[in-house]
């Protein structure tokens, strides 16, 4: 099984639900989080860049593919999973949605994969 942690409304350039980091990344943008709260979005933002693989595409192109990442639902992905905490926080503190998805076959075409995600395009 795969989980996905994402807003209600879409990107338009995948054409997915923005995930659980662009959702908080637009409360930063807006100037909507407090101080204490930017910081906690970006020291977990911060964890995640450092223990969690990023797939090529996202870094060398730009996500060109449109793809979306879900985690796997497996041992090695819960601890990681679980570090996502404080973000579901700021978005329930500041009244945004945030949606966990499961899909029990792969959600699309599978274009990454690692231990902990894979990366998929409809």
């Amino acid at each position: 099984m795969y989980i996905r942690f994402h807003g209600n409304y879409s990107s338009p350039f995948t054409k997915q639900p923005y995930g659980i980091f662009v959702l908080i990344h637009h409360l930063k943008r807006d100037g909507k989080l407090s101080p204490a709260d930017l910081e906690l979005y970006e020291n977990t933002k911060n964890w995640f860049e450092e223990n969690l693989p990023n797939p090529p595409f996202y870094r060398e192109n730009n996500n060109a593919a449109r793809a979306v990442t879900w985690f796997k639902d497996c041992e090695d992905a819960w601890p990681l999973i679980e570090r996502l905490q404080p973000l579901f926080d700021i978005a329930e503190r500041y009244g945004v949605e945030a949606i966990k998805s499961i899909a029990a076959c792969p959600p699309g075409k599978v274009i990454y994969e690692d231990e902990f995600q894979i990366t998929v395009v409809m």
